[in-house]
């Protein structure tokens, strides 16, 4: 931030100025008139000046712009200054990768705000010089790539930080930019399978790479079923349309896709039409594309007996927000979390379907997108607490510091209360936001926060908005820690924020780093955090890394310098990540220090995570972990859960189920190795049945672990706001469970009371079990006590043991994974406390 200068430095500045002399009077008697102040007022950043008037409009006054000057953003060098109707000719200038900084009188102000409208948008608010257009690192230039049109820039300086204080005098422009394209009509550069290819698998979906010379992305309002096509072509030529496609578009814009139901032995040709526009209205140059599919029908996975039955729950007409979050709470109610900001509740019947209908509004009548819900580890069925991330509504333009994370009370549904916990969460231009939420086993809450560009660098699909320090990461919120420093807790880190994640007193830390667009994560019960996460479409813009430069390490990088790449014409991959703590995973923030993206390119082969774009030789990040299983191209990995219950004699339970949003448009299943949680076993939906219709963009997925049951959201044809749709899969073979107010315990070292006296009650679901994991509930202890866990063979062998703690209600529920192989047979789970004591039968099969 920057000081506020004092009288005695306005004064100064007059006089060298060599500024008239009845000015120079003036301010004196303005300071003589309003008596004598102390310097350390006058530099209060806080305190309103209620002296000298003449002095402070003096001083306002003289505050303007005066000039833009073009940057090089290679080398950080002026080309030249951009005059009032300047055309700026991309093909004569020294590179493609620009800035422009705006130069001030006095050379130092409080904050500049640039508008800039035209073939592209931005706002922009800057406190530091340079006064960077596009922002800048230290005088590090964030590279812009500007595309053919007009433009029109506005510069305002302010005598206060972040636009605060008086507006001063304005500088406004027009000038065009030529980039000597012959055509400002969007294409497709890139399309898979590709043109011709055969022997294409059933499931595989269609995708095309876009480029738009006369805009920045391909506006998705005009991406649906009736601008992108699917034909299937007889051996005479005819062409029948296929029903049942689904498209949609990324939401930079810059990559189309359609999945469809595929017949063997196909030609099929896929067609775009000039009804797709860009974010300027120009039309596509029509496309189009065939391939033909496999003759061989698709061999069955390994999970024989394993089939859901489909049955729509909730259709289209319900409203005009897709669901975003599913989540079954302790009250055994279906809960959705919507684009809108509402929560939409219904209860369970037994056949799974749903009725009681209930709408919960946290924020009124104002409208946030509403991503991440997780009820708090203590929740109850009478204590319905649940954790919440959301932020603007909005997705294009929307506010920058408008992320955060909150506590709710559901337990009145027609008065929620919520309480904000973390704010300032930084949103990128489009969709990337603050996602999903998960409680790790230590009781802190990790959630997902989406980068702000494509690739680590400025580029105009995502508004020029550059990367802050909290984005594309996987984020840790320690709940107590907050609780004790206050709420909320302001995690803004530039633009007059000064929150440092690095602190050791912080209570939202970085817990691992380059995690691009994660909408969901979890953790399984083998202690890993798994994370599916969204690769770059082509077309994005990666920072340089000169040698000589701290790298993320903390060392100095000695390698050869790597330059700034703009317009990759690479789409990168959809990746599932094992995230450790500390890790780097491929998407590139120079804030943290990191440049490289994915694996780099080091060598001449096949390198895992390379960029081919980059020269041979190029390093991958010092703390690149690397990924465990990849998706592919445009596949949109999203929610993904772990599979808790029995169903299917337990076939089903501990792999993890992911929605794949557009190639593919299914429920994948994972199966992380029971030695190795680095290696994952992959069955595509459409070896499961009822796994692929294809969905509609299926975006969130949950299980009933009392039945095996399955909800989806799926999304419909449209990113944005989307359109509600809930889909139950039920299980084919159910789950069983049971549970029991136990018996006494004669050899409990506690003081025993009978569960006819005490109440006390523990639950196993499901039950019987496979054994390798025990989701116990325990109910009527004493408040925030704790209780020890123990499960004994028939004999009275202590197999395993753990605790918890009770909530404010004497409840509590743990998920207990079996640290041993235990045989089938009979076993006995025990809940203790100093309150007295309970059990139950746990059948292990």
């Amino acid at each position: 931030m920057k000081k506020v200068s004092t009288y005695y430095q306005k004064f100064t500045d007059l006089f060298i100025r060599k500024w008239s002399v009845t000015l120079l009077l003036s301010l004196v008697w303005g300071m003589q008139a309003n008596g004598s102040t102390s310097l350390a007022k006058a530099n209060s950043a806080t305190a309103p000046n209620t002296h000298s008037t003449s002095v402070t409009r003096a001083a306002y006054a003289l505050q303007r712009v005066v000039s833009f000057t073009l940057i090089n953003a290679d080398n950080e060098q002026p080309i030249q200054t951009i005059a009032n109707g300047a055309v700026l000719k991309l093909s004569s200038l020294p590179t493609r990768n620009l800035n422009i900084r705006a130069n001030t009188d006095p050379a130092t102000v409080g904050s500049v705000r640039f508008v800039l409208s035209g073939s592209q948008s931005l706002t922009q608010m800057q406190t530091e010089k340079p006064y960077a257009l596009f922002g800048d690192s230290g005088g590090d230039y964030y590279p812009w790539v500007p595309t053919n049109g007009s433009y029109k820039l506005v510069c305002t300086p302010y005598t206060g930080g972040a636009g605060s204080g008086t507006a001063g005098t304005a500088l406004t422009i027009s000038f065009t930019v030529e980039t000597g394209t012959t055509s400002i009509r969007p294409y497709v550069t890139a399309v898979r399978p590709a043109n011709g290819a055969t022997n294409i698998a059933l499931d595989q979906s269609v995708s095309v790479d876009l480029r738009y010379p006369g805009g920045n992305y391909i506006r998705t309002t005009t991406v649906n079923t009736s601008t992108v096509k699917l034909y299937s072509v007889s051996s005479t030529g005819t062409k029948t349309q296929v029903s049942g496609t689904t498209v949609n578009s990324t939401a930079a814009g810059d990559a189309v896709t359609l999945s469809a139901p595929l017949k063997l032995s196909t030609t099929y040709e896929f067609q775009i039409t000039s009804g797709v526009k860009d974010d300027n209205g120009n039309s596509l140059i029509p496309f189009t594309s065939r391939f033909k599919t496999t003759s061989t029908a698709t061999p069955p996975g390994n999970l024989d007996g394993v089939s859901f039955t489909e049955k729509t729950l909730i259709t289209t007409s319900f409203g005009s927000d897709g669901f975003t979050t599913l989540v079954i709470g302790p009250d055994h109610r279906l809960y959705a979390a919507t684009s809108g900001g509402k929560i939409e509740r219904w209860d369970i019947r037994t056949d799974g379907t749903i009725t009681n209908h209930k709408t919960i509004s946290p924020f009124g009548s104002s409208r946030r997108l509403l991503i991440g819900f997780h009820f708090a580890p203590s929740a109850t069925a009478s204590n319905l607490i649940a954790f919440i991330s959301h932020s603007s509504p909005l997705f294009t333009s929307a506010p920058e510091w408008s992320g955060k994370i909150s506590r709710i009370n559901l337990n009145n549904p027609s008065s929620p209360q919520v309480v904000d916990y973390v704010i300032n969460l930084p949103r990128s231009y489009k969709d990337h936001s603050t996602n999903s939420i998960d409680f790790g086993s230590d009781g802190a809450l990790y959630f997902t926060q989406g980068s702000a560009t494509a690739m680590g660098s400025l580029d105009g699909a995502w508004g020029n908005r550059p990367e802050k320090i909290l984005n594309g990461a996987v984020l840790r919120l320690d709940i107590t820690k907050a609780q004790q420093q206050g709420l909320p807790v302001n995690v803004k880190t530039q633009e007059g924020g000064t929150y440092n994640p690095y602190s050791s007193s912080a209570p939202l830390t970085i817990y691992a780093t380059g995690v691009r667009n994660a909408y969901d994560l979890v953790w399984h019960s083998n202690g890993a955090l798994y994370v599916p996460t969204n690769g770059s479409a082509a077309g994005g813009n990666t920072p340089a890394l000169p040698s000589g430069t701290v790298w993320s390490n903390g060392a100095k990088y000695t390698g050869s310098s790597i330059p700034v790449m703009t317009d990759v014409r690479q789409t990168m991959n959809d990746y599932l990540f094992r995230v450790v703590k500390g890790g780097y995973y491929g998407h590139p923030n120079i804030l943290r220090h990191e440049f490289i993206l994915n694996g780099g390119n080091p060598t001449s082969g096949s390198d895992p995570g390379e960029v081919t774009a980059y020269k041979v030789g190029t390093p991958k990040e010092p703390n690149y972990r690397g990924y465990i299983y990849n998706f592919g191209t445009n596949k949109s990995p999203n929610g993904i859960i772990e599979y808790k219950s029995n169903a299917f004699g337990g076939k089903l339970r501990g792999k993890m189920l992911v929605c794949r949003f557009s190639g593919g448009d299914d429920l994948m299943v994972l199966a992380p190795s029971s030695t190795n949680p680095n290696s994952i076993t992959v069955t595509e939906g459409i070896k499961v049945p009822g796994l692929r219709r294809p969905f509609a963009n299926p975006l969130d997925v949950i299980e009933d672990v009392k039945t095996g049951n399955l909800y989806l959201s799926e999304y419909y044809d449209a990113n944005g706001d989307g359109q509600p749709r809930i889909t139950l899969l039920k299980a084919d073979k159910p789950a069983t469970s049971g549970s029991a107010i136990a018996e006494r315990v004669v050899t409990d070292p506690f003081t025993e009371f009978s569960s006819e006296e005490t109440g006390l009650s523990v639950a196993v679901f499901p039950n019987p079990s496979t054994g390798d994991n025990l989701h116990t509930e325990v109910k009527n202890f004493g408040f925030q006590e704790k209780v020890t866990l123990t499960l004994h063979d028939a004999v009275g062998q202590v197999i395993q043991t753990s605790t918890l703690v009770t909530d404010d209600q004497g409840a509590g529920s743990q998920d207990i994974a079996l640290h041993q192989q235990v045989l089938r047979g009979v076993y006995i789970l025990k809940a203790a406390s100093a309150s007295g004591n309970t059990q139950t039968k746990v059948v292990i099969e």
